[in-house]
């Protein structure tokens, strides 16, 4: 994908899907076991780690981005049988699963205004902006602000049975 110049500080650059909820259950190769964001990822240890989609959500003060996961190899949301989905990508990735939608937590000011949604929101992405926003405490530094240029990956979808 090619962001266009005039685009200087997005988000995330990547694939976002939505999954059932009774894939609920995570598995991962990567960084963790708390969230891990490209510019505090160093917190996390490399490993094989396991938690329920319900489990990434932090209640922030102010509802926001929540639950990703830094130089992710696979992950996998399957339900109680083992059977679901495995993702991988040629690269080391980022990935979040939670049931707090981007739309919703946006549209919250409150953490009492955050509901969980009907499905399970998964991003893989290819690049993802580090924390803070200036909002209420200090931007985020400037080698983590996703820019202007070409991105691109490779993610591969697969069955994940027991």
């Amino acid at each position: 994908i090619k962001i266009p110049d005039a685009w200087t500080d997005l988000p995330r650059i990547g694939t976002r899907f939505e999954i059932a909820p009774r894939f609920d259950r995570l598995h991962w190769f990567g960084r963790g076991v708390h969230e891990t964001y490209p510019d505090r990822k160093s917190s996390g240890l490399t490993g094989i780690w396991q938690s329920r989609v319900g489990e990434q959500y932090h209640a922030f003060v102010v509802p926001q981005e929540h639950g990703a996961h830094a130089d992710t190899r696979w992950f996998t949301l399957t339900d109680r049988h083992g059977k679901g989905l495995r993702v991988a990508c040629n690269a080391p990735m980022s990935f979040s699963a939670r049931f707090e939608h981007d739309t919703t937590l946006a549209a919250a000011s409150t953490i009492a205004q955050v509901e969980q949604s009907d499905t399970i929101e998964v991003h893989v992405d290819a690049a993802l902006r580090g924390l803070g926003t200036a909002a209420c405490g200090p931007d985020c530094l400037p080698e983590y602000v996703v820019r202007p240029g070409t991105y691109q990956w490779s993610t591969t979808f697969t069955a994940e049975r027991p």
